[in-house]
């Protein structure tokens, strides 16, 4: 995508999400953008920087956003964090966290971390739809992405 991505190209967002519950929820929620967003799931950080890595290699697109989860398996989103941000090439990513914890401690390391945004996981599916729309607004019509 470029720096100013047209309101009319797909957003492609890159999905770390352990729980198939709240991957299908996230992805669900988000069905209801015109366009819809096209999604990679991966998930744990490992399988997240397996995928970006293959891009990389293979020449394919980065997606425009990364959205994580913080609590997974053999790497959390707070050691993605650290490798995203480490990695030259990946290092602009748009990382938003999308987590269950609203503990300050966690929304603190992850902005030290370098995450762009921290967003607490909705308990209703109408909830989640507000989140959706918000996260629109701001990182398709308000922000420029980098290319």
């Amino acid at each position: 995508m470029t720096a100013f991505q047209s309101p009319h190209a797909p957003l492609h967002i890159l999905l770390v999400e352990d729980n198939p519950d709240d991957a299908y929820l996230t992805r669900e929620a988000f069905e209801s953008l015109e366009p819809t967003p096209t999604f990679s799931v991966c998930s744990d950080g490992v399988d997240a920087m397996d995928y970006l890595h293959r891009q990389l290699s293979d020449q394919q697109a980065l997606p425009d956003i990364v959205l994580m989860d913080l609590n997974m398996p053999r790497m959390d989103g707070f050691g993605l964090l650290e490798h995203l941000k480490r990695d030259p090439a990946l290092r602009a990513l748009p990382v938003l966290v999308f987590s269950t914890s609203n503990a300050r401690e966690d929304v603190r390391r992850a902005y030290e971390a370098y995450a762009n945004s921290y967003i607490c996981k909705p308990r209703l599916f109408s909830e989640y739809e507000d989140v959706v729309q918000a996260v629109r607004t701001f990182w398709l019509r308000t922000a420029s992405l980098p290319s």
